[in-house]
């Protein structure tokens, strides 16, 4: 009876870590949506991919905050505040039509998506560059 009452304690123990541990990575996923829904999320922290638009960026030295405007192509466009470090390519992004993920929430108050994270996306870096005989950057065909 002593041992059952041990496998039982410890099925619950396991069970529990298991559920704590799921719950915990549920919270940690954040989804990309496009910028409609991204100005419906509210305080909900999303990912938007979109282009800056070139002549929007601005410095901002009242909030000491990066100010663009990011374009989908779909003719959604949204106002983004960041206050961070600029990411190094942030300049060649708008001028060669980049894409940027921006990590945040829309802000109402303000009437934009201010940004936790910046990240460009590069498309030159991913793709692989020929080689002799048809090979890629890696070596293989």
């Amino acid at each position: 009876m002593k041992k059952n009452i041990g496998a039982i304690i410890g099925l619950v123990v396991i069970a529990a870590t298991l559920v704590f541990c799921a719950t915990s990575f549920k919270s940690t996923l954040i989804s990309y949506v496009p910028i409609s829904e991204a100005k419906a999320a509210g305080d909900e922290s999303v990912q938007i991919m979109a282009t800056p638009v070139a002549g929007t960026t601005a410095f901002d030295s009242s909030l000491h905050a990066l100010r663009f405007v990011m374009d989908d192509g779909k003719g959604g466009r949204i106002p983004v505040i960041y206050r961070g470090p600029k990411p190094e390519d942030f300049d060649t992004a708008a001028q060669r039509g980049y894409k940027i993920v921006a990590q945040g929430s829309y802000d109402t108050r303000q009437q934009a998506f201010v940004a936790d994270t910046l990240l460009v996306k590069c498309p030159s870096k991913y793709q692989g560059k020929a080689g002799p005989a048809g090979a890629n950057a890696y070596g293989t065909s």
